[in-house]
Protein backbone atom coordinates (compact mmCIF):
# COMPACT_ATOMS: atom_id res chain seq x y z
CA UNK A 1 0.00 0.00 0.00
CA UNK A 2 2.59 2.34 0.25
CA UNK A 3 4.15 1.74 -2.64
CA UNK A 4 0.86 2.68 -4.06
CA UNK A 5 0.67 5.25 -2.15
CA UNK A 6 4.13 6.94 -3.27
CA UNK A 7 3.05 6.15 -6.96
CA UNK A 8 -0.24 7.93 -7.09
CA UNK A 9 -0.14 10.69 -4.55
CA UNK A 10 2.57 12.45 -6.38
CA UNK A 11 0.89 11.64 -10.04
CA UNK A 12 -2.79 13.33 -8.11
CA UNK A 13 -0.86 16.47 -7.44
CA UNK A 14 0.46 16.92 -10.29
CA UNK A 15 -2.49 16.52 -12.12
CA UNK A 16 -4.03 18.78 -9.69
CA UNK A 17 -1.73 21.51 -9.86
CA UNK A 18 -1.96 21.19 -14.03
CA UNK A 19 -6.00 21.93 -13.82
CA UNK A 20 -5.48 24.23 -11.14
CA UNK A 21 -2.98 26.86 -13.44
CA UNK A 22 -5.90 27.23 -15.41
CA UNK A 23 -8.52 27.82 -12.52
CA UNK A 24 -5.58 31.10 -11.26
CA UNK A 25 -5.92 32.43 -15.08
CA UNK A 26 -9.78 33.00 -14.70
CA UNK A 27 -9.57 34.30 -11.10
CA UNK A 28 -6.64 36.86 -11.95
CA UNK A 29 -8.42 37.57 -15.02
CA UNK A 30 -11.72 38.31 -13.66
CA UNK A 31 -10.18 40.71 -11.60
CA UNK A 32 -9.68 42.88 -14.41
CA UNK A 33 -13.16 42.60 -16.25
CA UNK A 34 -16.18 40.06 -16.88
CA UNK A 35 -15.38 39.82 -20.64
CA UNK A 36 -11.79 38.98 -20.08
CA UNK A 37 -12.50 36.04 -17.63
CA UNK A 38 -15.39 34.60 -20.12
CA UNK A 39 -12.72 34.75 -22.94
CA UNK A 40 -9.69 32.95 -21.06
CA UNK A 41 -12.31 30.62 -19.53
CA UNK A 42 -13.65 29.31 -23.26
CA UNK A 43 -10.55 28.76 -24.21
CA UNK A 44 -9.41 26.79 -21.12
CA UNK A 45 -12.63 24.92 -21.78
CA UNK A 46 -11.07 24.01 -25.05
CA UNK A 47 -7.38 23.47 -23.91
CA UNK A 48 -8.93 20.82 -21.62
CA UNK A 49 -10.24 18.53 -24.18
CA UNK A 50 -6.57 19.10 -25.35
CA UNK A 51 -5.50 17.97 -22.18
CA UNK A 52 -7.75 14.97 -21.89
CA UNK A 53 -6.48 13.47 -25.40
CA UNK A 54 -3.04 14.10 -24.38
CA UNK A 55 -3.32 12.33 -20.99
CA UNK A 56 -5.20 9.41 -22.61
CA UNK A 57 -3.13 8.90 -25.45
CA UNK A 58 0.37 8.87 -23.43
CA UNK A 59 -1.66 6.17 -20.93
CA UNK A 60 -2.49 4.49 -23.77
CA UNK A 61 0.96 4.04 -25.09
CA UNK A 62 2.41 3.94 -21.11
CA UNK A 63 1.01 0.41 -20.94
CA UNK A 64 3.97 -0.79 -23.03
CA UNK A 65 6.37 1.60 -21.22
CA UNK A 66 5.80 -0.03 -17.57
CA UNK A 67 6.13 -3.54 -18.73
CA UNK A 68 9.43 -2.74 -20.60
CA UNK A 69 10.87 -1.11 -17.37
CA UNK A 70 9.48 -4.02 -15.66
CA UNK A 71 11.66 -6.26 -17.58
CA UNK A 72 14.34 -3.98 -17.57
CA UNK A 73 14.15 -3.79 -21.59
CA UNK A 74 15.14 0.05 -21.51
CA UNK A 75 15.28 0.02 -25.71
CA UNK A 76 11.82 -0.55 -25.27
CA UNK A 77 10.78 2.10 -23.13
CA UNK A 78 13.08 4.19 -25.04
CA UNK A 79 11.13 3.22 -28.52
CA UNK A 80 7.89 3.73 -25.95
CA UNK A 81 8.86 7.61 -25.44
CA UNK A 82 9.56 7.91 -29.08
CA UNK A 83 6.28 6.81 -29.57
CA UNK A 84 5.01 8.88 -27.63
CA UNK A 85 6.82 12.51 -28.98
CA UNK A 86 4.84 11.33 -32.22
CA UNK A 87 1.66 11.00 -30.59
CA UNK A 88 2.08 14.13 -28.93
CA UNK A 89 3.08 16.37 -32.02
CA UNK A 90 0.29 14.71 -33.97
CA UNK A 91 -2.06 15.85 -31.44
CA UNK A 92 -0.44 19.31 -31.41
CA UNK A 93 -0.57 19.87 -35.43
CA UNK A 94 -4.62 18.67 -34.98
CA UNK A 95 -5.63 21.08 -31.88
CA UNK A 96 -3.56 23.65 -33.71
CA UNK A 97 -6.00 23.46 -37.22
CA UNK A 98 -8.97 22.56 -34.82
CA UNK A 99 -8.50 25.73 -32.11
CA UNK A 100 -7.48 28.16 -34.78
CA UNK A 101 -10.12 27.11 -37.98
CA UNK A 102 -12.77 25.60 -37.01
CA UNK A 103 -14.57 28.61 -35.22
CA UNK A 104 -15.25 26.76 -31.76
CA UNK A 105 -15.20 30.10 -29.50
CA UNK A 106 -18.48 31.97 -31.35
CA UNK A 107 -20.13 28.53 -29.98
CA UNK A 108 -19.81 29.84 -26.78
CA UNK A 109 -21.20 33.15 -27.10
CA UNK A 110 -24.69 33.95 -26.39
CA UNK A 111 -26.94 35.19 -29.19
CA UNK A 112 -28.46 37.40 -26.74
CA UNK A 113 -24.96 39.11 -26.11
CA UNK A 114 -24.56 42.72 -27.59
CA UNK A 115 -22.32 42.93 -30.62
CA UNK A 116 -19.99 45.15 -28.76
CA UNK A 117 -19.42 42.58 -25.94
CA UNK A 118 -19.65 39.78 -28.50
CA UNK A 119 -16.58 41.17 -30.76
CA UNK A 120 -14.65 41.71 -27.32
CA UNK A 121 -15.01 38.66 -25.81
CA UNK A 122 -13.69 37.15 -29.45
CA UNK A 123 -10.91 40.01 -29.18
CA UNK A 124 -9.73 39.05 -25.72
CA UNK A 125 -10.40 34.91 -26.51
CA UNK A 126 -8.24 35.10 -29.71
CA UNK A 127 -5.56 37.06 -27.96
CA UNK A 128 -4.99 34.81 -25.30
CA UNK A 129 -5.48 31.72 -27.15
CA UNK A 130 -2.27 32.20 -29.82
CA UNK A 131 -0.27 32.79 -26.64
CA UNK A 132 -1.36 29.91 -25.05
CA UNK A 133 -1.16 27.68 -28.29
CA UNK A 134 2.88 27.88 -27.79
CA UNK A 135 2.56 27.01 -24.03
CA UNK A 136 0.97 23.54 -25.65
CA UNK A 137 4.12 22.73 -27.39
CA UNK A 138 6.40 22.13 -24.10
CA UNK A 139 3.48 20.62 -22.21
CA UNK A 140 2.10 18.19 -24.77
CA UNK A 141 6.35 16.82 -24.96
CA UNK A 142 6.44 17.10 -20.96
CA UNK A 143 3.26 15.04 -20.61
CA UNK A 144 4.99 12.26 -22.79
CA UNK A 145 8.94 12.67 -20.93
CA UNK A 146 6.58 12.79 -17.45
CA UNK A 147 4.65 9.63 -18.02
CA UNK A 148 7.75 7.66 -19.26
CA UNK A 149 8.96 8.86 -15.95
CA UNK A 150 6.38 8.00 -13.54
CA UNK A 151 5.94 4.10 -15.35
CA UNK A 152 9.55 3.73 -14.15
CA UNK A 153 8.74 4.76 -10.59
CA UNK A 154 10.04 8.59 -10.83
CA UNK A 155 7.06 10.77 -9.44
CA UNK A 156 8.11 12.77 -7.80
CA UNK A 157 10.42 14.83 -10.06
CA UNK A 158 7.47 15.91 -12.53
CA UNK A 159 5.45 17.09 -9.23
CA UNK A 160 8.01 19.24 -8.23
CA UNK A 161 8.54 20.89 -12.12
CA UNK A 162 4.54 21.62 -11.59
CA UNK A 163 4.52 23.52 -8.21
CA UNK A 164 7.68 25.74 -9.59
CA UNK A 165 5.94 26.20 -12.54
CA UNK A 166 2.45 27.16 -10.71
CA UNK A 167 4.87 29.42 -8.52
CA UNK A 168 6.02 30.70 -11.71
CA UNK A 169 2.63 31.50 -13.26
CA UNK A 170 1.29 32.67 -10.11
CA UNK A 171 4.27 35.67 -9.96
CA UNK A 172 4.44 36.63 -13.64
CA UNK A 173 0.38 36.38 -13.64
CA UNK A 174 0.67 39.06 -11.21
CA UNK A 175 3.28 40.89 -13.12
CA UNK A 176 1.89 40.81 -16.55
CA UNK A 177 -1.90 41.47 -16.17
CA UNK A 178 -1.84 44.12 -13.49
CA UNK A 179 1.32 45.71 -14.51
CA UNK A 180 3.32 45.37 -11.04
CA UNK A 181 6.50 46.68 -10.41
CA UNK A 182 7.03 48.46 -13.72
CA UNK A 183 5.84 45.48 -16.41
CA UNK A 184 3.02 46.25 -18.71
CA UNK A 185 -0.44 45.41 -18.05
CA UNK A 186 -1.37 43.11 -20.69
CA UNK A 187 -4.38 41.85 -19.09
CA UNK A 188 -5.45 38.58 -20.73
CA UNK A 189 -2.08 38.31 -22.49
CA UNK A 190 0.21 38.71 -19.93
CA UNK A 191 -2.18 35.76 -17.97
CA UNK A 192 -1.09 33.47 -21.72
CA UNK A 193 2.29 34.62 -21.46
CA UNK A 194 2.53 33.79 -18.07
CA UNK A 195 1.02 30.56 -18.25
CA UNK A 196 3.23 29.44 -21.37
CA UNK A 197 6.33 30.63 -19.64
CA UNK A 198 5.35 28.58 -17.00
CA UNK A 199 5.36 25.96 -19.42
CA UNK A 200 8.54 26.04 -20.79
CA UNK A 201 9.95 25.62 -16.91
CA UNK A 202 8.67 22.75 -16.46
CA UNK A 203 9.54 21.05 -19.73
CA UNK A 204 13.25 22.04 -18.91
CA UNK A 205 12.89 20.66 -15.53
CA UNK A 206 11.25 17.19 -16.42
CA UNK A 207 13.41 16.40 -19.39
CA UNK A 208 16.69 17.39 -18.39
CA UNK A 209 15.93 15.07 -14.69
CA UNK A 210 14.73 12.75 -16.99
CA UNK A 211 17.80 12.33 -19.78
CA UNK A 212 19.97 12.50 -16.40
Amino acid sequence: YRRVFGVAVPIIIQNGITNFVSLLDNIMVGQVGTLPMSAVAIINQLLFVFNLCIWGALAGAGIFGAQYYGQGNMEGVRQTLRMKLLIAVGLLVIAFGVLLGAGLIELYISADTTAADAAATMEYALGYLRVMLVGLIPFALTQAYASTLRESGQTTLPMRASMIAMGINFVFNGLLIFGLFGFPALGVVGAGIATSLSRFVEFVIVVSGAHR
